[in-house]
């Protein structure tokens, strides 16, 4: 058989008709091609050839099983036989490019039938969708998450109070004149339980990226070299642990402990996969040039390791809540996912790799932080437990145990549940000295209320206390206060309190 195209043997055409043709298919962005009823190449343009690291030249007058890897020809034959029974066909399969790529592809088989219903071959059309599918993915990834942050978001503000409560009344039971098989027996495994609840609804907010964050300038190689240190330690023998650095230093204003967490949780997975030994590997790479402007600028941290690796369909899950590969009470499914969200709102990505027997290699960008001025805060802190305090929370068991808590730690005390009512006060009560307000609240919300009793009292020693990040970002915008997540411990709303309203992270 000739090995004319059959895209031009329909009808008699010049030669620079044909260089027309091939022109205009060698530029268009899918792969073409044309197989006969024998399965030989009759046509093929240049984007079809180069997928398989082939000339054109080489691939028409070649039958499907000399270049097409076989696993791809298992996969396509029943779409083939469905095509030279003259059956349009459209499918979706991976495929492995000549450079190593893995893609995915969508190709459109469609019968070339002559006038007598006679199938002759049949044509091909091979589109590469793998950003396409990858934005899908991430796009569903993001959904997921969302739904989780409003199921989490939905119950974080009041179990958190109810949290803060438990653990207010507990605290001062600890703390006073107990029989030591009491305080052993039943105290101190109740806190230890509110303490690990207040954990797991962190965890949910971090996976939903709706955790109120405190972020402050961090030196990433000190961080790192810390946690190494750390992580040590915990490690056998068998596995080693080493630290790459590469550019100019920078560093990423961002929360450390939750950084430091995020760190951690990738470092002890790499641990859990390499049970028989192994290397853990932690990359650095700072911007490639620190007098660039600080926007676009990102901090590159690679975590890999040379364990057992996930083939793509765990890979494609790891970030999921609740998902994991470790047995039974081995782990709760929220490691990663933590570790998702925290990146997602520190405004940076992360990007898996993993192969089976290959180990896995976890890359975070995140954004370096801007130049800012010398730290110019007042030094020095007042004494703790004097003054007058005005406490809002349109929880009444919660608002109560906080006035307990700082009657004994010895302030004087007021107490409203909602925002109108603590402005007449703030307005009303001259010689008040702090404010402590919920930031999620019936009508006012904390952030107006703050914002508004500023203005009213510039003096005002303003502390707010969120259950969850959940008020709108317009609320919070120009604000800078100390805000405590409940539950909280006492002495850390005294430091709140005494700091002066410093800032201890953005609200």
């Amino acid at each position: 058989m000739p090995l004319e195209s059959p895209l031009t043997s329909r009808a008699p055409r010049s030669g620079d008709d044909d260089a027309r043709l091939r022109t205009i298919t060698d530029a268009l962005p899918v792969g073409i091609a044309y197989v006969d009823q024998d399965k030989y190449y009759r046509f093929a343009n240049q984007r079809f050839a180069a997928a398989y690291g082939l000339s054109v030249e080489a691939i028409v007058g070649k039958h499907a099983d000399e270049f097409i890897w076989r696993d791809a020809m298992e996969l396509g034959d029943p779409f083939f036989t469905a095509a030279h029974s003259g059956e349009a066909v459209d499918f979706t399969h991976p495929a492995r490019h000549a450079d190593g790529r893995l893609l995915t592809v969508r190709t459109f088989l469609r019968p070339d039938i002559g006038a007598d219903g006679t199938v002759h071959g049949f044509y091909v059309w091979s589109i590469n969708i793998t950003k396409q599918k990858s934005a899908e993915a991430a796009l569903l990834q993001a959904q997921k998450m969302d739904a989780v942050g409003q199921l989490a978001s939905g119950i974080a503000h009041d179990f958190n109070n109810l949290l803060a409560i438990i653990l207010g009344n507990l605290l001062p039971l600890r703390d006073g004149d107990l029989d030591a098989a009491l305080l052993e027996d039943y105290i101190e495994p109740a806190i230890r339980a509110s303490e690990q609840g207040a954990k797991l609804t962190a965890q949910l907010l971090a996976i939903a990226r709706r955790q109120p964050l405190r972020p402050e300038r961090v030196d990433v190689e000190e961080c790192v070299d810390n946690l190494l240190k750390l992580m040590r330690r915990t490690l056998p023998p068998s596995i080693g642990l080493s630290l790459d650095r590469r550019g100019s230093p920078a560093p990423l204003h961002i929360d450390r402990a939750q950084f430091e967490t995020v760190l951690m949780n990738l470092c002890l997975n790499a641990r859990d996969a390499m049970p028989e030994g192994g290397d853990i590997r932690v990359e650095i790479d700072y911007p490639s040039a620190p007098e660039e402007a600080d926007e676009g600028r990102q901090v590159r941290i690679v975590v890999a390791d040379t364990g057992s690796g996930m083939d793509p369909a765990t890979a494609a899950q790891i970030f999921e809540p609740f998902f994991t590969t470790k047995g039974t009470g081995k782990g709760t499914g929220l490691g990663l996912s933590m570790v998702w969200g925290f990146v997602r709102q520190s405004r940076g990505t992360i990007d898996v790799e993993s192969a089976p027997g290959a180990g896995t290699r976890f890359t975070i960008r995140l954004p370096a932080a801007p130049e800012v001025p010398a730290d110019t805060r007042p030094a020095g802190t007042p004494a703790a437990g004097r003054g007058l305090v005005l406490v809002v929370d349109d929880n009444h068991d919660l608002r109560q145990t906080l006035c307990r808590q700082l009657t004994r730690l010895g302030y004087s005390v007021l107490d409203a549940e909602n925002g109108e009512e603590a402005l007449e006060l703030v307005e009303g009560v001259t010689e008040l000295r702090a404010l402590i307000s919920d930031v999620v609240m019936p009508g006012m919300s904390g952030f107006m209320l703050a914002r508004t009793a500023q203005r009213l009292r510039p003096d005002l020693r303003i502390v707010l206390m969120t259950g969850y990040d959940g008020a709108a970002q317009a609320d919070r915008e120009g604000l800078a206060l100390p805000v405590l997540a409940k539950p909280f411990d006492p002495r850390a709303l005294v430091r709140a309190i005494e700091a002066g309203g410093e800032d201890n992270g953005p609200a």
